[in-house]
């Protein structure tokens, strides 16, 4: 049985890459299956979209480590296609500083 930490990752833009071409990027493609079974199985627990100035998501996910969360989110079509880039931190209920 292995324990799983909690993650938060927070996209932003890949340098370079322009607002528009993300916002284009969704309108020409769908979301994957694979993606949304990322919240069905619950690896995703939480998600919410940025509404700034720069487009994005924001994630809770829970994850063996640090690399596991960053293989999960680096999975994500729109990072392989280079458009965003995650930072991840791991996260407690509890204040650990």
């Amino acid at each position: 049985d292995h324990s799983t930490v909690r993650f938060i990752a927070n996209s932003r833009l890949a340098d370079g890459v322009p607002r528009e071409r993300v916002l284009q990027f969704f309108e020409e493609h769908e979301m994957k299956s694979s993606t949304w079974d990322l919240v069905r199985h619950r690896i995703v627990t939480e998600h919410a979209f940025k509404v700034g100035a720069q487009p994005g998501v924001v994630l809770f996910l829970e994850a063996e480590s640090e690399d596991a969360a960053a293989e999960i989110v680096n999975a994500l079509p729109v990072v392989q296609n280079g458009l965003w880039v995650f930072d991840i931190d791991p996260i407690s209920a509890v204040a650990h500083f």
